[in-house]
């Protein structure tokens, strides 16, 4: 641990001092210009005569900045309240244009034009827009820091497109107020790069800004643009009301042939945005509307060690999700099951941002983790009520020199009797232009009620340390990986997704990659072969795994990509070695623009691990989504599973996601979805005398939806579930709601 806490020391220390950087890139000036914008993609309005004009002459995927085959024109001015952006995006074959209505933020593989704007000029962060040429938007947020893009963050801006015979047009407004930046009223300088993405055969990407394969970052790469003076986000006050209904009914026991509901239940709440200063937000809600619209997509939970992960869908919590983001997931909102209020505060001031969520759960849920596997925990009262709880998260974190960082995080949850805190402190620090280490320090501090200590044999009060230190050179061709992390048996983020603790793993890896060049038609736009081992230790000392894998990669023409993963591997099991090799392989590509084909297919060695016996299994599986035409789409998955012991076949499994959709237009869409599972049992297999033989799983879902923007919205829709096993005769529906839901956001 001394060890740990020198090299910890040392890191911090090196962080002051800045990061080899790239050439200086180039900077635009963006003028102010008067006059009305009519939005209608048709660019004839005067203030583009005095925009900034620039062209898209890089091709920067899957060419290596080479000449842009087709010709892009990019306009750019402010009017003191907005950005305003324009594209000429043209096309030799404009009958190949691949576009459909769809919902926003799910555009990403038609034709597209767009902008990304780094409004503190950080070279860290940057918002990033998109417009496809029937008006569909998509937004995002890019963060450099953590390698990541969250499509959940949406604003609120202003597009119309036009296809024309020569290919397509795009008007852009966006609104000042939607953007955080500086507060300052001199001029300001924001990284700029203005984009295209262009289906054919490969998916093309197109830029203003090269971008170098030798430097670990994007957004440190792209262009500066000047000017912005005396621009404001203005007073940012949003106001959205939502009324909400719900008429659930169930059937319990499941064979009770009268459905058992209390009526309609109605609900009510607002929703506060706050553009305290250009630079910080505050989010708050009366009674907030917490409700998940749209269904989880079914996965396999047998034999399974640790819980699986389920990602963030409803607003509030996606909101400003960036800000509270770590390398090991210490916030992960979904644990947070039914609040009765919220509060957020994020900004950034300079060199510091930061971020503060409250609230308080009516429930109380979350993991146990071990070396092992991991157990879900909901805490109740005396009387049999479910624990309220309240809940804190912070993060604050300081940019060092040009690409380094570091941070720290605090959550707490807390009821009578219970208190789950854990403190943290990351970092990022950039050696090279192509190397850098991470590194992540954790403790826990956990008070455990009586439950807990009777269902999980937990001490009435534990604590744990956990750490990761991670150094990474990701070049051109060579990535190379060496990764240290260590947890104790008792470290413990009930606010957080953090499964398995009480373990230390060392891994190392190495990658080597090769690009392809169409000019002499490769069919390969690259390729790559990478080799990795690890192995981790309980906390006893005990090696619980060794492994090694082997990847090969490749990504071509019809926009394909495969991939073939061989492992060897020990397993220790409840005092058993278990020595296993297993293989798999993925692919999917595009016969057709709007048709994508996928398949997967796994075997090799296992563990049953309910019964520590060794096992084999074979999963294979196909999907594929297929835009019949502009307005309407399919998409459907299968899963199948086959897993044996010595003995036989313990369960074979069917698992079908399907979905289907209709967009009548750029606002409203109806939208089918089922979700099922089937699994049989050898029941005389498993040591549970209980053990059923047969169990089946139905979710189906129909919901209209009208999106005029992304929190004013409409939804009406009903949904049922039900299931069969050796318990029933036959299949029973046990739930069924209709719901529905208003919301309006007003902007003041």
């Amino acid at each position: 641990m001394q060890l740990l806490k020198n090299y910890f020391i040392s890191i911090v220390l090196a962080t002051s001092s800045s990061a080899v950087f790239a050439e200086k890139i180039d900077t635009l000036n963006i003028p102010q210009v008067e006059g009305e914008l009519t939005l209608d993609g048709k660019l004839d309005e005067a203030i583009w005569d005095s925009a900034e004009k620039v062209t898209l002459d890089y091709e920067t995927r899957p060419g290596e900045n080479t000449p842009a085959p087709v010709k892009t024109t990019a306009y750019i001015a402010q009017n003191g309240s907005s950005l305003l952006v324009a594209f000429v995006a043209e096309d030799p074959e404009p009958q190949k244009l691949h576009y459909s209505y769809r919902d926003r933020d799910t555009a990403w593989g038609d034709d597209q034009v767009g902008f990304k704007v780094d409004t503190f000029n950080d070279s860290r962060k940057a918002y990033n827009f998109f417009v496809n040429p029937v008006g569909i938007q998509s937004d995002s947020i890019e963060d450099d820091v953590s390698l990541s893009e969250d499509t959940s963050w949406n604003g609120i801006w202003y597009s119309a497109a036009e296809i024309t015979e020569t290919g397509y047009t795009v008007e852009i407004e966006l609104p000042f107020k939607v953007l955080r930046f500086p507060d300052d009223k001199g001029v300001k300088t924001w990284g700029i790069d203005f984009v295209r993405f262009y289906p054919r055969g490969f998916m093309h990407r197109f830029a203003l800004s090269p971008q170098e394969r030798d430097v670990n970052c994007y957004v440190c790469q792209i262009d500066k643009a000047q000017g912005f003076e005396n621009i404001e986000s203005g007073r940012n006050l949003e106001l959205t009301p939502y009324i909400a209904a719900q008429d659930s009914e169930v059937r319990n026991p499941p064979t009770e042939p009268d459905w058992q509901g209390e009526g309609v239940d109605w609900d009510a709440g607002m929703d506060l945005r706050w553009g305290i200063t250009d630079s910080s937000m505050l989010n708050a809600t009366i009674n907030p509307d917490f409700s998940q619209v749209e269904t989880d997509a079914a996965q396999l939970d047998v034999n399974t060690q640790f819980s699986l992960f389920y990602s963030e869908k409803r607003p509030f919590f996606l909101e400003g999700a960036e800000y509270f983001r770590t390398p090991f997931t210490l916030l992960h909102t979904r644990t947070i099951a039914d609040p009765d209020f919220g509060a957020k505060y994020i900004g950034k001031s300079d060199e510091h941002s930061y971020g503060i969520l409250a609230s308080r759960d009516q429930q109380t849920s979350f993991l146990i983790p071990g070396s092992l596997g991991s157990s879900f925990a909901t805490l109740q009262n005396s009387d049999g009520s479910n624990m309220e709880s309240d809940v804190f998260a912070a993060r604050y974190a300081y940019d060092l020199g040009e690409k380094s960082q570091i941070g720290g995080m605090v959550t707490h949850r807390g009821g009578e009797g219970y208190s789950n805190s854990v403190a943290a402190i990351d970092g990022k620090y950039s050696i090279t232009d192509v190397d850098e280490l991470r590194y992540e320090i954790m403790y826990s501090d956990s008070e455990n009620p009586e439950q807990l200590q009777q269902e999980f044999g937990l001490a009435p009060t534990s604590s744990g340390l956990g750490y990761r230190i991670n150094y990474s050179h990701n070049g051109r061709n060579w990535d190379v990986f060496a990764t240290h992390i260590d947890f104790d048996e008792d470290f413990r983020t009930d606010l957080g997704y953090k499964p398995q603790v009480g373990y230390d793993r060392q891994a190392l890896g190495v990658k080597r990659r090769w690009f392809g060049d169409q000019s002499q038609g490769d069919f390969f736009a690259d390729y790559s072969i990478q080799v990795k081992g690890e192995r981790v230790t309980e906390y006893t000392d005990q090696k619980l795994w060794d492994l090694a894998t082997v990847t090969l990669n490749a990504n071509g023409k019809y926009r394909s990509g495969f991939n073939l993963i061989g492992n060897v591997s020990y397993e220790f099991y409840q005092n058993n070695w278990l020595p296993q090799q297993y293989y798999s392989h993925t692919g999917s590509f595009y016969p057709d623009n709007a048709l994508q084909i996928g398949y997967n297919i796994d075997w090799g060695d296992s563990v049953d691990y309910r019964h520590a016996r060794a096992a084999d299994f074979t999963e294979y599986g196909i999907f594929a989504s297929w835009q019949v035409n502009a307005h309407w789409s399919f998409r459907g998955e299968w899963q199948f599973t086959d897993f044996k012991v010595d003995q036989g076949q313990l369960f074979e499994a069917d698992i079908f996601n399907f979905d289907t959709r209709y967009q009548f237009n750029n606002y409203s869409y109806l939208k089918l979805v089922l979700r099922y599972t089937d699994v049989d049992f050898n029941a005389p297999l498993y040591s549970n005398p209980s053990q059923v033989s047969k169990e089946t799983i139905v979710n189906r879902q129909i919901l209209y939806g009208y999106k005029w923007n992304p929190r004013t919205v409409f939804y009406l829709g009903y949904s049922d579930n039900g299931f069969e096993d050796d318990t029933v005769n036959r299949f029973e529906k046990t739930g069924k709601t209709f719901f529905s839901k208003f919301s309006y956001a007003f902007q003041l």
